[in-house]
């Protein structure tokens, strides 16, 4: 039987997620290197409204194991040249640091992304996400997220478009604390095609319990792949 190039990659692709999915993961958050793959796709868009799609996976333990898996439909309305409106829906299914077993989580949140263009090519935006947790088996509760973001338009730099770094701040108002922050240092987009765009990135994943006041922190490769349909 013969396969074509992109069917023997999407079984090849089919059989690692396989593989990840059932295998033990044996992981400590501390200190592990860990790779976030994303797919994003806009389906619809123009001057008020946006409606995207998106996909991700996460690989822990030296990115080894399938640790946790997302897919996100999110619907945004532009209120003002420099302030956007979002809701989103999350299916969330991720690993415990040790074992094999997914804990499934149902997400809704609702963000306000302001930005503005400081200079003909420096951007600064935030997002400042309200969420709701509903977790299978255990308590729900709510988070806020606040991302704060710098991107520097590329012009004269061939295929290389844009350079950025953000940082974003979590908080569990179940249990009142500041529970984890995310900081990219560095992202790189590059430019594929009219309607496709890849971004990649480094980030510190720092994290605590309530009550401690010790930070542990893993660290992630990033890819983002962006398509407009």
């Amino acid at each position: 039987v013969r396969m074509s190039f992109s069917q023997l990659i999407q079984f090849a692709l089919c059989g690692l997620f396989i593989a990840a999915s059932v295998a033990d993961l044996q992981a400590e958050f501390d200190g592990d290197s860990r790779s976030w793959q994303t797919l994003s796709g806009t389906y619809f868009e123009d001057d008020a409204w946006r409606l995207n799609l998106t996909g991700q996976t996460r690989l822990y333990d030296d990115s080894k194991y399938l640790g946790a898996w997302l897919v996100v439909p999110t619907v945004q309305y532009k209120i003002h040249p420099n302030f956007d409106l979002g809701a989103s829906y999350i299916l969330e299914d991720t690993r415990a640091e040790a074992g094999q077993d997914y804990t499934r989580l149902h997400i809704f949140w609702l963000n306000l992304s302001p930005h503005w263009k400081v200079s003909e090519n420096l951007n600064f935006s935030m997002r400042h996400v309200m969420a709701y947790r509903a977790v299978e088996s255990s308590d729900n509760y709510w988070v806020s997220r606040h991302r704060f973001s710098v991107s520097y338009e590329m012009n004269d730099f061939s295929s290389l478009v844009g350079i950025g770094a953000n940082t974003e701040l979590f908080y569990n108002y179940e249990e009142d604390y500041l529970c984890e922050n995310r900081f990219v240092p560095l992202s790189l987009t590059i430019k594929i095609n009219d309607k496709s765009k890849l971004s990649l990135y480094v980030m510190a994943q720092s994290k605590r319990s309530s009550g401690d006041f010790n930070w542990k922190t893993a660290y992630v490769l990033g890819q983002t792949f962006n398509i407009k349909f």
